[in-house]
């Protein structure tokens, strides 16, 4: 019976060229350059030819088992902490998981295959996508900040509620930052900014979407045509104080590393939350703050240049007012300013206030601030009732005073017994 020789096209050709040298028709320095090997090795493989036969040429390992194969045992015990903790994960983040939390060490692939052999995980068929224009990364970190916010089931059936995290990606290393909040809005954003710019610094560019609270479609006012502006969206106007320019994307494939790295976060994210047993936005929070170092320290680049574009605060700015909302209102007649249904009395007025336009401040934490063109106005949160009992109460006083003689010399603005005691402090809530 003839023994059948397995041997790969390399081993092949050695075969050939050797069985020429033994059966002399070819000489060994001729093989040598053939092969391109040694003389000496060419000699050692004339040898062990002439020794055991073709065979020799064979690879040593072929028809042995791996060394490093597992065990039907360690297969087994990998599916059932698998099945019972990690059914829904991805290979590649199982395989994480496995080595952090239960010292088992394995390849991503060959994980993958015993979770197909196992059907529990089918390989994916490859879509022929929509292709895009490649953007470069910008090379230098703080150089341009890409901004989002993904609502998403963050806590799965552990909280019945969709909420956002509101993320920051520096688009030449791909650095996250993030925060969860109740819903995307002008104040998350601006509150999550905050503790960007105290961590990295200012950023010379920020890019995102046309979401409502980053861009309006409102006409411009008589003001900004004045001035040859178009309208500011709250979001626009504190970054123009800050001097950070604002870039809007036009697509989600024009932010694709922000939306792709969410894609991340909704599948690992989500998974981490659920180990940890996270069911409240507080308790996610402080989670994510140990979560997003270690998700850059896997999924951060290098930059092309370690020059930081990031900005230190600038001593005048007052980021707590700067990352406020604004609005304006003209002072009326009887020193009061009305906004959104309160109404708040001008303390120690001047007549030329009247008619003045006043600009409000609100922020983050709901304090106020009343400025004019020259100067903070200290105020005080009155109401209705309070204006009538006043007027009434002057009233009276002018009458009492009149009948006196020399009522004139002592006659007051009625204005005036409102303001008995110590001024009220400029912010109120």
């Amino acid at each position: 019976m003839e023994e059948k020789i397995i041997m790969s096209t390399k081993e092949l050709k050695r075969a050939e060229i050797i069985s020429e040298v033994i059966s002399k028709k070819i000489s060994q320095e001729e093989a040598r350059k053939q092969l391109k090997l040694s003389y000496r090795h060419t000699n050692r493989l004339i040898n062990k030819v002439r020794k055991h036969g073709i065979k020799a040429l064979q690879h040593g390992n072929r028809g042995k088992e791996s060394k490093r194969k597992i065990t039907p045992e360690k297969e087994q015990k990998i599916l059932d902490i698998y099945t019972q903790q990690y059914h829904d994960f991805k290979p590649t983040f199982a395989c994480e998981k496995l080595e952090e939390n239960h010292q088992i060490k394995i390849s991503n692939e060959k994980l993958r295959q015993i979770l197909i052999k196992n059907h529990l995980w089918s390989p994916r068929k490859h879509k022929n996508k929509q292709c895009h224009v490649w953007r470069e990364r910008r090379s230098h970190p703080g150089e341009l900040i890409q901004i989002d916010g993904s609502p998403h089931r963050w806590l799965e059936d552990r909280l019945d509620q969709e909420f956002c995290l509101m993320g920051f990606i520096d688009d030449a290393t791909g650095k996250f930052f993030g925060s969860f909040y109740e819903y995307e809005g002008i104040f998350p954003v601006f509150d999550c900014f905050a503790e960007y710019i105290s961590k990295y610094g200012l950023p010379r560019a920020v890019y995102l979407d046309r979401h409502s609270t980053y861009r309006t479609t409102r006409q411009p006012t008589v003001d900004e045509q004045l001035k040859n502006q178009y309208p500011l969206t709250q979001f626009e106007s504190a970054m123009q104080e800050l001097g950070v320019e604002v870039i809007h994307a036009y697509s989600p494939q024009a932010k694709g590393r922000v939306e792709r790295t969410f894609e991340t976060h909704q599948d690992r994210l989500v998974k981490e939350l659920r180990l940890a047993n996270i069911s409240t936005i507080k308790d996610a929070n402080e989670f994510i703050k140990t979560y997003y170092p270690k998700h850059n320290a896997k999924f951060a680049v290098q930059p092309k240049s370690n020059i930081s574009f990031f900005r230190p605060l600038p001593n005048h700015i007052d980021l707590k007012w700067t990352l406020a909302i604004r609005d304006h209102r003209v002072i009326g007649n009887d020193y009061t300013i009305r906004w959104l249904n309160r109404l708040f009395l001008i303390l120690n007025p001047y007549k030329t206030l009247r008619k003045q336009k006043v600009e409000i401040r609100q922020a983050i934490n709901g304090d106020l601030r009343f400025t004019t063109k020259t100067k903070t106005l200290t105020v005080k949160e009155v109401t209705e009732q309070s204006i009538l009992k006043a007027k009434a109460a002057q009233l009276e006083m002018i009458k009492i005073i009149q009948q006196k003689p020399n009522y004139a010399k002592s006659k007051k603005s009625w204005m005036d017994g409102f303001y008995i005691g110590k001024p009220e402090v400029v912010l109120v809530r």
